[in-house]
């Protein structure tokens, strides 16, 4: 019975290691896309929408910032699945913005997001580390 446990144990703790590489692995990948939006910013700037008279150009920094904090969370292991979620509905959001031709990339990408939003942060977080540190009160 003792050793079932332990492999219990060791399976939980790999796949809290595994959630760990996918938060850092997606984090820094959006965070890579996002320099590379910076670099190229005259050449994809046409791109973006005037939302609610909002010029492109300011859509642009609002949704690049927003990407770039939402991927901090997400390697921080801070509010991982509301980080998640909004980067989902973003996704979405340039579906129905540009039709379902917009590439395979999205549909990878709103995978890991799914992913996130069911693991949530995992064990190696600051929210496992916040929620421990409120027990001890």
């Amino acid at each position: 019975m003792e050793k079932k446990m332990t492999e219990r144990i060791g399976e939980y703790r790999r796949m809290d290691w595994a959630v760990f590489y996918m938060r850092l692995f997606t984090g820094a990948m959006m965070l890579f896309h996002n320099i590379g939006k910076i670099q190229n910013y005259n050449e994809i700037i046409g791109s973006y929408p005037a939302l609610l008279h909002i010029e492109p150009a300011a859509v642009f920094v609002i949704v690049t910032v927003v990407e770039v904090l939402l991927a901090v969370l997400i390697i921080m292991g801070l509010w991982v699945r509301p980080a998640a979620f909004l980067m989902a509905v973003g996704i979405l959001l340039m579906f129905v913005w540009g039709g379902f031709g917009a590439g395979e990339q999205e549909f990878v990408w709103l995978g890991v997001y799914v992913f996130l939003i069911i693991s949530g942060g995992g064990f190696y977080g600051f929210d496992t580390a916040i929620a421990a540190a409120g027990r001890k009160k």
